[in-house]
């Protein structure tokens, strides 16, 4: 097997590093910045191992980028097309991690941990009484992969489920009242909790924004799913008046947020950085995605989580 120059891009999940190391004829450049990953492709190294995607990396000789995130909205799919680029995705991935993380950030708020953990900061002993979830109405916004692996978690807690997919007449999972974007509306006006596990929309719009906030009422939102879903302004209004009662938030519109957002600051949010999907297992099954569209680049098999493409190695 002929060696492969891949080039890994500074920020990059959990052991990603491992299992590319560990592939033989795999040659890896692990450049310290945007920068190094220039010089490293024009150098010559044909496949980039990346979620961070900048104009600069459209280099002559990229012909893979074997993407380490499972959304695409960031990369120029239609250059890539031109070119015949390959994007593959780590789609699948973390499903079952970002579903227990949702889950987290569900009994944060509902539990009231965020602020018990503001309280223990302060040395302050507080009883906090929370909510129990059994018999919460929970609606899940995008029923992929992570939302099925949501919904087959909250049914045994004993949550009412609905979900709400672009295309209904195409699911085939565990939910039962699953409705079209169209009822976007009547979900939050039902829900105890709405969560977001939907991909960004391919303009970048909001899909929630001060009408459905309001519809929700005194409910909680939970966001792991793509922080341009949510209108940000919108959100913070709708906490700050008490219309909405608390948000976790793995995503925010812009990322990293901003040190003066008042998003911060409020005791009813629950913030992590854009961490759901990373865990140990990572590495080991993105590694075997890796290895099998390593074979398709060469022509010796089919590319998985193909997203664009189909280059010639």
């Amino acid at each position: 097997m002929s060696e492969l120059h891949v080039v890994l891009h500074p920020r990059f999940p959990p052991a990603v590093d491992t299992a590319l190391r560990s592939m033989p004829g795999v040659v890896l450049h692990c450049p310290a910045d945007d920068a190094g990953v220039v010089r490293a492709l024009d150098a010559g190294a044909q496949v980039l191992a990346t979620f961070t995607w900048r104009p600069e990396f459209l280099r002559p000789s990229l012909r893979w980028i074997a993407g380490t995130g499972a959304g695409t909205e960031q990369y120029p799919l239609a250059q890539f097309r031109e070119r015949g680029i390959v994007l593959t995705t780590a789609a699948g991935v973390h499903a079952e991690c970002v579903a227990e993380h949702a889950f987290a950030l569900m009994l944060a708020l509902t539990r009231r941990i965020g602020e018990a953990v503001r309280h223990m900061t302060a040395r302050r002993w507080q009883a906090l009484p929370g909510e129990q979830l059994a018999g919460k109405k929970l609606a899940i916004v995008g029923l992929g992969r992570i939302g099925e692996q949501v919904a087959r978690r909250a049914q045994p807690w004993g949550l009412e489920i609905m979900g709400v997919k672009r295309d209904p007449k195409r699911y085939d999972g565990c939910v039962r009242d699953v409705r079209g974007e169209d009822q976007l509306d009547a979900a939050c006006e039902w829900a105890d909790i709405l969560l977001l596990a939907a991909p960004a929309r391919p303009d970048r719009s909001s899909l929630l924004g001060a009408g459905q906030l309001e519809r929700l009422g005194r409910g909680w939102l939970v966001n792991v799913g793509r922080g341009s879903l949510v209108d940000e302004p919108a959100l913070v209004r709708a906490l700050e008046s008490g219309r909405l009662r608390g948000a976790g938030l793995d995503v925010t519109a812009v990322e990293p947020l901003p040190p003066e957002s008042p998003l911060w600051g409020m005791p009813n949010v629950v913030i992590t950085a854009h961490n759901a999907g990373d865990s140990p297992g990572f590495g080991p099954r993105w590694g075997a995605i890796f290895a099998r569209n390593r074979a398709a680049f060469t022509g010796d098999g089919e590319w998985e989580n193909l997203a664009t493409g189909r280059a010639a190695a």
